[in-house]
């Protein structure tokens, strides 16, 4: 949806000079499919076995999309609630968290978390989720894209889910620790945390090596101006280790607007990105590997 919004933000940023941690280990060729005109605005990815859960963004109709790696939809469920902003999800393996988070304008005044069971085989459409409720800070006068109120990215993880700020307007990252079980709870104080130098957009935890993972594009400016060119976005992906300290920092071997990641169960990364003029929506297997 970016490509779509004014943008005002101008200075530069610059990559992370990462630790001497070595980088992902690519063990597999890239690896591009397209997905279906249904997710054309994808804006988050799920790893379950050898399949993905996807969904659209603003706008989009309030349905969850259980994909293959070929990028074709093997099962949808359709969700009683509305569809505002959804930017995220994660799982704690019983399950799903589906983030409404998306706030680029800067006009909401609470979030929502939607728990929706992993197994769907026997579940009533349109299914009733359960749903969390994140009142944000008081604040007036924010204005599109010149505030630190937007996210795109939720893990769970050891009991609670962590909400990662895109923040707009400090370009610093930020971590807020939300309870899975609390149907109405305020945002709360802002952890710190390393900023990767790029707006994040998802993020994940890989419990075999115990690594946070980040992903995102550069710079909005720079970001738009590349779009507009046809050059594209700077996708990137960084990593922390278990206690949150930045280790790397690298760029994907993509130009699109990157907005979903997940790790499978064989370490690969994978990726999802939304639609462009020049490109469909794709799912991607980086080549990269955890393992």
């Amino acid at each position: 949806m970016l490509v779509r919004q004014a943008l005002v933000l101008l200075s530069a940023l610059s990559l992370v000079a990462c630790s001497s941690v070595p980088a992902p280990v690519s063990t597999a060729v890239f690896k591009a499919v397209e997905l279906p005109a249904e997710l054309s605005e994808s804006s988050g990815l799920l790893c379950i076995g050898n399949e993905f859960i996807s969904f659209n963004d603003s706008g989009g109709l309030p349905e969850l999309y259980r994909i293959n790696a070929e990028g074709k939809i093997l099962q949808r469920l359709k969700l009683m609630t509305k569809n505002i902003d959804w930017e995220a999800i994660t799982t704690d393996g019983q399950f799903l968290y589906l983030a409404d988070i998306g706030n680029n304008a800067g006009q909401r005044s609470s979030l929502y978390i939607h728990k929706i069971p992993l197994d769907w085989r026997f579940l009533k459409q349109p299914y009733q989720p359960v749903t969390l409720e994140i009142s944000l800070p008081q604040q007036s006068g924010l204005k599109a894209h010149q505030h630190d109120f937007d996210f795109e990215a939720l893990v769970y993880q050891q009991g609670a889910l962590y909400l990662f700020s895109k923040s707009w307007a400090s370009e610093k990252t930020v971590l807020y620790r939300l309870d899975p079980h609390s149907q109405q709870q305020a945002l709360g104080v802002a952890l710190p945390l390393q900023s990767p130098d790029f707006l994040v957009t998802d993020a994940t935890f890989d419990s075999f090596t115990e690594q946070w993972w980040l992903v995102g594009y550069t710079h909005p400016f720079k970001a738009i101006w590349a779009y507009l060119i046809g050059s594209g976005f700077q996708a990137q992906i960084a990593r922390y280790d278990a206690r949150l300290q930045l280790q790397q920092v690298q760029p994907l071997p993509t130009q699109g607007q990157v907005e979903g990641l997940c790790i499978d169960e064989m370490r690969q990364i994978w990726i999802s990105e939304e639609a462009s003029q020049q490109k469909p929506a794709r799912l991607i297997k980086t080549g990269l590997s955890t393992g």
